[in-house]
């Protein structure tokens, strides 16, 4: 959990950068990681993209029948969002919070897919379990503390990045592993993020609980 203090820059940073930019900051193609999970996602569901900016990868599900909320701390990130899917004519439920606080209440409402996409927090990835459905996906994706330096995306603070296997032992024992990847990679998977960079992907389901035989 971040403290107040660095909330609080965080949060100002992303307003800064959504308002000055001219463009999408993250463009409007969705994430490349959101498209290769698909074939491991329900059909459509509730989805829950915390830190979802924008709405790139928001506005994909909802064109393919997906509720989503989006959770982020900046209203100006929000504020595109909302405009982008009054132009696509589908819906979004979008929520200003700090992502610090159980803003959507206790208990949690369950989701069938949670994104934590370019948001490292290592709390919303450990209590995953938590707020999915059996049978629901957390999508994670981020940087390695190996990316710093390159220049290519990412927190210039090791301790928001990803150590090695790290993703995998925040989601145990609670969520089966269904991909993982820590590797350089030359794709760019938007605007903001060009050139070789060191990522770390993982989609991984909550398991649905076993029948009971009957007697």
């Amino acid at each position: 959990m971040r403290g107040a203090e660095k909330t609080r820059r965080e949060r100002e940073k992303w307003e800064r950068r959504y308002q000055q930019a001219a463009d999408s900051v993250f463009g409007s193609d969705p994430s490349l990681l959101v498209r290769r999970a698909l074939p491991l996602l329900p059909q459509s569901g509730r989805c829950l993209d915390l830190a979802g900016g924008e709405g790139r990868n928001a506005l994909f599900l909802a064109r393919l029948g997906w509720e989503v909320v989006i959770a982020d701390c900046a209203l100006a990130g929000l504020v595109r969002a909302r405009l982008a899917a009054s132009e696509a004519g589908v819906p979004l439920q979008l929520l200003a919070t700090d992502l610090e606080t159980p803003v959507l209440g206790d208990p949690r409402p369950l989701f069938d897919l949670l994104l934590v996409l370019n948001y490292h927090d290592r709390d919303a990835v450990a209590g995953a379990h938590r707020w999915l459905r059996p049978g629901g996906i957390l999508v994670v994706q981020g940087f390695a503390l190996d990316q710093l330096g390159r220049g290519t995306g990412g927190p210039s603070d090791p301790e928001l990045l990803w150590g090695s296997n790290e993703l995998l032992a925040l989601v145990q024992p609670h969520l089966r592993v269904l991909l993982y990847e820590d590797r350089l990679v030359e794709e760019d998977d938007n605007p903001a993020h060009r050139g070789p960079k060191w990522v770390v992907r993982l989609v991984a389901e909550l398991p649905a609980a076993p029948a009971v035989a009957g007697r």
